[in-house]
């Protein structure tokens, strides 16, 4: 005898899954932004492409926006700076970088870049390698420079100014920082 009522559960009908519930109000994980005509519109405007330009910019090491460069740099001078470091690893030839590094270390003396103070190990002037020898010393000793964070060069330039410098006190200095460092 055939049962009317549905106390066996089986109606014929499919039941919605949760993703496909989701999707109908609308809330889905799976929705994107991209589907909404709201943000579609306003990522499409002038104002947003200029503005996502500037934080692009800001981020990947670009110029800062004007009102940010009024109140960050409003001589120039970090603009100025960037500028002739990047001269530098553009040089030509050896000759040219060593001209290059002597006018940038006059101008604005070192910065606290491990890659740059390891470049300068092989400088032609001694008083250059002896003011990048003192950076790195001081940059070990305030644990900023460690062997985790030094060029893979720096061990063999070490190396090189322990073996070649003329001056014996670079010698013990080159010496003493790779033992520490390396």
């Amino acid at each position: 005898m055939p049962k009317d009522d549905d106390s066996s559960g089986f109606t014929g009908k499919r039941n919605k899954s949760f993703r496909e519930l989701d999707a109908a109000r609308g809330k889905s994980k799976y929705h994107s932004r991209q589907d909404d005509p709201k943000q579609q519109r306003i990522e499409r405007s002038a104002s947003y492409e200029k503005y996502k330009k500037a934080a692009d910019s800001l981020f990947t090491g670009g110029a800062l926006p004007e009102g940010l460069a009024a109140t960050f740099d409003p001589e120039g001078k970090k603009k100025e700076h960037k500028a002739a470091l990047q001269r530098i690893t553009e040089a030509p030839d050896r000759k040219a970088w060593a001209q290059l590094v002597t006018e940038f270390i006059e101008k604005y003396d070192l910065i606290d870049d491990p890659f740059f103070l390891d470049s300068l190990l092989d400088h032609p002037k001694d008083r250059i390698v002896d003011k990048a020898l003192a950076r790195l010393e001081l940059l070990a000793e305030d644990g900023r420079l460690s062997r985790e964070k030094a060029p893979r060069s720096m061990q063999q330039r070490l190396k090189t100014q322990e073996m070649t410098n003329l001056d014996s006190d670079v010698q013990a200095r080159a010496k003493a920082l790779r033992t520490k460092l390396f």
